[in-house]
């Protein structure tokens, strides 16, 4: 069984209601409801969320609730207590399939949902699939700050002087999919970091929200298309 997991919390310092926000005529959350929905590899699609307001809007756009109890809705409270309540709550079996959504990332589409999970399918050393961009800058070409305060490379001491295209590529996660069997999940009692494989998007199409800002640029992405 494969599960659509959304996570929505009512606290929002950057932008207050960021989650129900409307986005190009609907609100923010409805964005990866729809996405997870249309894909049609779910057998549910919920949303663990404190909030009533944020209950109603998902319920409308035809999402569950799973009710996130207010310690779990808190600054400080990982993703990782929010999966493992999610999972318990629904009493999910070791082989069943989580996707987790955040609805921070309304440029993620039904193709992207699709094709991870072909990824996940075909690769058998697979224990998760996070979707990821390849940044113009390369993170290859960091430094590292040492004890003794000089900086070095941050993947060897030559690879800030290195072409490009001579260095591994390197990768930035940008939260719009993680997929994982509760199995993998159970096992470390979080987001396994073993046996990871990428879903690559655009670097273009991983703009996530935080403020009102980023809410106007992903608005402007989607009308310029």
């Amino acid at each position: 069984m494969n599960i659509a997991l959304i996570t929505a919390r009512g606290g929002s310092k950057g932008l207050p209601g960021k989650n129900i926000h409307m986005l190009a005529g609907k609100p923010l959350l409805a964005w990866s409801i729809d996405a997870a929905k249309e894909s049609g590899l779910f057998k549910e699609v919920y949303v663990s969320t404190d909030c009533p307001d944020i209950a109603v809007v998902a319920e409308k756009f035809g999402a569950k609730i799973i009710e996130r109890p207010p310690e779990f809705a808190t600054d400080n409270a990982s993703s990782h207590v929010v999966i493992d309540h999610a999972i318990k709550e629904l009493a999910l079996k070791g082989s069943d399939k989580v996707m987790l959504l955040q609805p921070t990332s309304p440029l993620r589409t039904v193709v992207d949902i699709k094709q991870s999970f072909e990824i996940f399918e075909k690769n058998e050393k697979c224990s998760c699939v996070i979707s990821v961009y390849e940044p113009d800058n390369t993170p290859a070409k960091a430094y590292k700050i040492l004890e003794s305060g000089e900086i070095t490379g941050l993947v060897s001491s030559e690879a800030p002087y290195t072409r490009r295209q001579d260095l591994p590529r390197c990768f930035q996660p940008n939260g719009a999919i993680y997929l994982f069997s509760v199995d993998g999940f159970s096992q470390s009692q979080c987001i396994p970091k073993f046996g990871v494989f990428p879903y690559v998007m655009e670097e273009e199409r991983s703009l996530d929200v935080d403020t009102l800002a980023d809410m106007q640029k992903i608005e402007a992405y989607l009308q310029q298309k």
